[in-house]
């Protein structure tokens, strides 16, 4: 009994450890930014006037639309802090000085919205200053007192998909930005793609390659991502940049369709069904009416899990195709990655 007693401690106390030594590796991969430990705030998932906000803060940035510069600042003020995060960028990549402001206001907020407005004020201050981009990026990297090699440590967050983007990561991605629209106007930025790490942040690293190809081939680039590769976030983020690419995708969205439900019918399931919900909620966020048919199609015959041949109906494509539809005819946009913009 005696010994019975001393071998239950000893595993008491060894799965105490195992415990500890647990919790501590989880935080480390966690809560890691910046060179230091700290404790962020759980994305939660965003409420109806968050997305539209949101939408409307995409729309904005990819038009470089300054006529809307009233809706940008009531989203400013907004209760939401993501929104305001989102928006403080905004501003940063428009140019517009006159919220100069409202950003230093937000470096009193929380801490996502107050690396955001960092970021922001240094990407204004850069466009304010200059049109080169190389000088852009100096003056960028100069006030926020960082260097490239220092950006290496982008893209931690991603290993808990329900934390907003890290400081570096949004730096990193300020600079993805600027090298992509320098390179849409042909001026050769591969001295700066070499310096700066941008292939520890996929969406970052999505962005500058995207930016070197014509629209067709940039389209025919992401469908082929997400039928071949591995479905993870980043294919999230390859669905999210064919729905930037507007109208121009449809077609090849709907005919990449139209094979994997031909596929379904003549073999009774898909391999392809990861990839095929990403197509419907692409199809979903753009929002064109020529889409219905295809998408009644999966919502008539949807198909079943290829791993699970005994299941009668795949309820995952059927719900996108259904929501998709429904996003469609009401006209209500939606976004499928927050991460690449």
């Amino acid at each position: 009994m005696k010994s019975m007693r001393v071998l239950i401690k000893m595993g008491v106390s060894i799965g105490i450890i195992c415990g500890i030594l647990w919790g501590v590796s989880f935080l480390q991969q966690v809560v890691k930014g910046q060179g230091r430990y700290m404790m962020h705030i759980k994305r939660r998932a965003p409420s109806p006037e968050e997305i539209k906000a949101i939408i409307l803060l995409r729309e904005i940035a990819k038009s470089k639309d300054k006529s809307q510069i009233n809706l940008v600042l009531n989203c400013l003020r907004s209760p939401s802090e993501e929104v305001r995060a989102l928006t403080a960028l905004v501003v940063g990549r428009l140019g517009i000085q006159e919220f100069e402001k409202e950003l230093q206001r937000l470096l009193n907020g929380q801490e996502y919205e107050r690396s955001a407005a960092k970021i922001a004020l240094a990407r204004l201050k850069a466009e304010v200053s200059t049109a080169d981009p190389s000088e852009q990026i100096n003056i960028f990297l100069e006030e926020l007192g960082i260097n490239p090699s220092y950006l290496k440590g982008a893209g931690w967050e991603r290993k808990a998909r329900d934390l907003p983007p890290s400081f570096e990561t949004m730096a990193l991605r300020e600079l993805a930005d600027i090298v992509a629209r320098t390179n849409q106007k042909g001026i050769d930025m591969s001295t700066w793609e070499k310096k700066i790490p941008f292939e520890v942040d996929y969406p970052s690293a999505l962005k500058v390659k995207l930016s070197k190809m014509k629209q067709k081939e940039r389209i025919a680039y992401l469908i082929q991502n997400i039928l071949t590769l591995r479905p993870t976030w980043e294919r999230e983020c390859d669905a999210q940049a064919l729905v930037d690419e507007g109208n121009a995708a449809i077609p090849v969205i709907i005919a990449t369709l139209q094979k994997i439900h031909e596929e379904i019918k003549q073999n009774g399931f898909t391999k392809s069904r990861g990839a095929a919900l990403l197509l419907i909620h692409a199809l979903g966020c753009i929002g064109d009416e020529c889409s219905l048919s295809i998408l009644r199609a999966f919502m008539d015959q949807p198909g079943i899990l290829w791993y699970h041949p005994q299941k009668p109906i795949d309820h995952f494509i059927q719900g996108a195709a259904k929501f998709a539809i429904q996003s469609i005819k009401s006209q209500k946009k939606y976004y499928i990655s927050l991460d690449y913009w």
